[in-house]
């Protein structure tokens, strides 16, 4: 092999590298807003409903943010509808 092929073979070795990492990046950046938003949600959701008294409170621990992280708002809503099944 000459050096144009080696060449050419390592640049396209570099531009996959660098697509694969970069969805990578992007995957844990959406996980860490996702749970960010997940958690000010569950807060926000525990305010509200402890001064309507309509359900009790959905603990913020990591298995609550891993939840909200991995499923983004409809993981809140499960949280929440696992709570007021829990409670009939």
């Amino acid at each position: 092999m000459g050096q144009a092929e080696w060449t050419i073979g390592l640049a396209a070795f570099f531009v996959v590298l660098i697509a694969i990492l970069k969805s990578k990046a992007g995957m844990v950046f959406r996980f860490f807003v996702q749970a960010l938003l997940g958690g000010i949600l569950i807060y926000g959701m525990n305010q509200f409903f402890g001064t309507q008294n309509l359900v009790s409170t959905i603990a913020l621990n990591p298995l609550t943010i891993l939840t909200c992280g991995f499923l983004g708002i409809p993981g809140v809503l499960l949280l929440f509808s696992i709570q007021i099944l829990s409670m009939i």
